[in-house]
């Protein structure tokens, strides 16, 4: 694990963006391919941003495979859906393939059928009983969970699962996460912390990781590849 600060959201959303691209170059140069799960929130906005402005023609779009981290149970126009945002984000102006992009159904009948769908696109699309992303973006919330996946969460009855739906405190109440089996199984994750709220839970979830039993879910975050924390000098405390 290693943590890098920046002095602004732009600067560690460069940085990001750049280790994306070179992430990016090294796994379509030796698989064909690039798998990565977005994360939604307010703070990849500007890393998305970034990435249409600045690698709309360095990055090889045409081979890069788009899922999302977790969903909340909307339509895809909804200013809450994370599929909307990284499509007026990042998608609307690169030259991605639309075949390529993985949103998940949220027109299904139930959120359950929603996850069960995407689950089964993850084992088709990536292979493997449990798939392994190139690279998993993450968020953190001020309660200490990433993705959809929040504290209280019973991970033990996830075990096996790839896909699940949970409750969030703060509507939407219905979402559609990732589970920690298959974030723990990614080649590489990204945390993406910015801001002067984010202070305090940062240090709580980097101490927490030291525990046998961590409480919050982001501490429990342990990739079998590189993990990297963005963090901004305000989320450091350094403001």
């Amino acid at each position: 694990m290693s943590i890098r600060s920046f002095p602004s959201l732009a600067s560690l959303s460069k940085a990001a963006a750049k280790d994306i691209a070179a992430l990016a170059k090294e796994a379509i140069a030796s698989s064909g391919r690039f798998t990565i799960a977005l994360s939604g929130g307010n703070t990849p906005r500007s890393l998305y941003e970034t990435l249409a402005r600045d690698y709309q023609s360095t990055i090889d779009w045409s081979h890069v495979l788009f899922f999302l981290g977790d969903e909340r149970y909307v339509r895809y126009d909804d200013p809450a859906s994370n599929y909307c945002m990284a499509r007026e984000t990042l998608f609307n102006h690169i030259p991605v393939t639309f075949e390529n992009v993985y949103p998940v159904n949220t027109a299904l009948p139930n959120p359950e059928k929603a996850a069960t769908d995407y689950s089964t696109e993850l084992r088709l699309t990536i292979g493997g009983g449990l798939p392994s992303f190139d690279l998993i973006l993450l968020g953190l919330g001020n309660d200490g969970h990433t993705a959809s996946l929040f504290p209280g969460t019973d991970f033990e009855s996830e075990k096996g699962k790839l896909v699940v739906v949970t409750s969030s405190p703060i509507p939407p109440t219905v979402r559609i996460s990732l589970t920690l089996d298959v974030i723990n199984a990614a080649r590489n994750v990204f945390f993406l912390v910015a801001g002067s709220d984010k202070a305090s839970i940062l240090r709580e979830v980097l101490e927490d990781r030291e525990n046998a039993h961590p409480k919050c879910p982001a501490a429990m975050v342990h990739p079998a590849g590189d993990l990297v924390w963005f963090v901004d000098e305000a989320a450091m405390g350094n403001d």
